[in-house]
């Protein structure tokens, strides 16, 4: 069979969906082209990578850097009923994005998943999330998945060897003192030692001959910080939907802007309650409305506005994303398409409706103002 590209092939998928048409998990899509059986999509390739930093961080390799081994991308329960979550103060990036009826649901990611803390609770896969793992070439965690996320798990060859569902194979375990007060969904958790028999025990392709690009075009690790050249950026009000909102407030003692949300700090259990905190913060805005199904949230990943955080500043830059397995490009706002350089540390990503900019705010200014749109 001839190999079309991966954006080719993303495309035809795309379009299929949005006619409606749903592809059972176990047969081929007749009227879709897809990659040879044992070939990876295009896209996923070798990267030339400086070889002293942790592509996820920007951060010096520690002693104990797991070299030659994929991280892993974990999904997180959102909803009020399922706080506290553990284990976010331990991720180097977690994204958050609406997936359906207004309501949010996180992706952790680790770069070490032997070594991850309590994680959880763990929720089920959704497409725009998927869409960000695939170019980090990670394992994915997740327990259940929509028919849009399973159509590109297939596609891209995730769905037995990098993909892990607990609906059908174990790797979590339920937290029973919890379960006596909330649903099992809020109650399902793994940690590093569990996550690492099951990546044995079924055979996940968890060794790598090469190393995932970096996030960003990071600052390096050891050069100054960068200054954001927008201006002050103490608070951040962040509107997803009328369930959901988050505000960021930067706290001079840790470096980093700490989350709030449903009126409550957001606290990690695994990490004695703190409040979750990260060192970058990322605002994009994109267009998103829903699947046929009208109820699935659909993000139309390819480009958009955005805005930077870090030290207590901002700046407005631009988002690229050319199709699924095509990294998240932070760009400069002037039409350049020169990756912008961030700082160093964790990261925080939001994507959020653009029809929110207006409810949107840095330090109770209205982003309207601040983009002068």
């Amino acid at each position: 069979m001839k190999r079309l590209p991966a954006r080719a092939v993303a495309a035809l998928l795309c379009a299929a969906l949005l006619s409606g048409c749903v592809f059972a998990r176990t047969e081929e899509p007749q009227a879709t082209p897809t990659p040879e059986p044992d070939a990876a999509p295009e896209t996923l390739v070798e990267y030339d990578v400086p070889q002293d930093i942790d592509p996820y961080t920007g951060l010096a390799r520690g002693e104990n850097y797991p070299l030659g081994r994929r991280g892993v991308a974990v999904m997180i329960n959102n909803v009020r009923a399922a706080w506290p979550q553990s284990g976010l103060n331990s991720a180097d990036l977690v994204y958050e994005i609406v997936t359906e009826s207004g309501i949010t649901r996180l992706m952790a990611v680790y770069r070490d998943y032997a070594a991850m803390p309590v994680v959880g609770p763990i929720r089920s896969a959704r497409d725009q999330h998927v869409q960000l793992m695939l170019p980090l070439q990670t394992l994915y965690a997740h327990i259940g998945t929509s028919y849009v996320a399973s159509q590109y798990l297939d596609l891209y060859k995730y769905t037995e060897t990098k993909s892990i569902d607990g609906k059908y194979r174990n790797f979590y375990w339920i937290d029973t003192e919890r379960r006596k007060t909330k649903g099992q969904e809020h109650c399902v958790y793994t940690d590093g030692s569990t996550f690492a028999a099951a990546v044995e025990q079924f055979g996940l392709q968890a060794s790598t001959t090469y190393e995932a690009p970096p996030v960003f075009d990071f600052v390096r690790y050891d050069q100054p910080a960068r200054q954001l050249e927008g201006g002050e950026a103490a608070e951040v009000y962040v509107r997803f939907s009328g369930y959901a909102d988050a505000t960021f407030r930067y706290d001079e003692a840790t470096g980093k802007y700490l989350k709030w949300q449903y009126d409550q700090p957001q606290t990690d259990a695994a990490d004695g309650g703190r409040q979750y905190g990260a060192d970058n913060v990322f605002v994009l805005f994109a267009k998103i409305d829903k699947y046929p199904d009208g109820v699935l949230a659909h993000v139309q990943f390819d480009q958009g506005a955005g805005l930077y955080f870090c030290d207590g500043r901002y700046e407005r830059v631009r988002w690229i994303k050319e199709d699924p397995a095509s990294p998240l490009r932070i760009v400069d706002n002037e039409g350049n398409e020169v990756d912008v350089k961030v700082n160093p540390g964790t990261s925080y990503i939001a994507v959020v409706a653009d029809e929110q900019i207006e409810n949107c705010r840095i330090d109770g200014q209205p982003l309207e103002d601040v983009f002068g749109e």
